[in-house]
């Protein structure tokens, strides 16, 4: 079990912003069991090493080049094999808050995740969203989000 909730956010929310691919997979590696399932609201479930660090990826192909990184919030809090953290994707200049969300993650005994649930507490309006997926969750087209124009 990890001793400290807010730490285990800062690592998770590391990897989410990490830059490059062998960066992101080892983080998977350490972060995640061999046979982990992510689910993200609006796609079936991603199971194992490849398939979340691939989810790692794509999420970085589409923010990261609109300067966006996440943050932990440091309101985690551990209950058994559970944690629970809340996260905020923010623009790396201005700092301005785009998306929020929270993850519940269930760790097994070598503190691995086994499960990992998201939920989105806000989504972005300095851009229009657009993830690439249908309402079935598969991806018909390519993750573009278009920047808002200031008025």
């Amino acid at each position: 079990m990890q001793s400290n909730p807010n730490t285990f956010a800062e690592r998770y929310v590391k990897l989410w912003n990490a830059t490059d691919v062998e960066t992101r997979r080892r983080g998977v590696a350490e972060l995640y069991a061999p046979d982990a399932l992510y689910v993200f609201y609006r796609r079936d479930p991603f199971v194992g090493h490849d398939a979340i660090a691939e989810q790692v990826t794509y999420t970085a192909d589409i923010y990261q080049p609109l300067g966006y990184v996440f943050k932990p919030v440091y309101t985690a809090i551990g209950h058994h094999n559970l944690i629970r953290f809340s996260w905020v994707m923010v623009h790396e200049q201005s700092l301005d808050p785009q998306m929020a969300g929270q993850n519940v993650v269930a760790l097994g005994e070598d503190g691995r995740i086994v499960t990992d649930y998201q939920f989105h507490d806000r989504i972005p309006t300095a851009f229009v969203y657009n993830d690439g997926f249908d309402e079935t969750g598969k991806v018909t087209r390519p993750a573009k989000p278009t920047l808002v124009q200031a008025s």
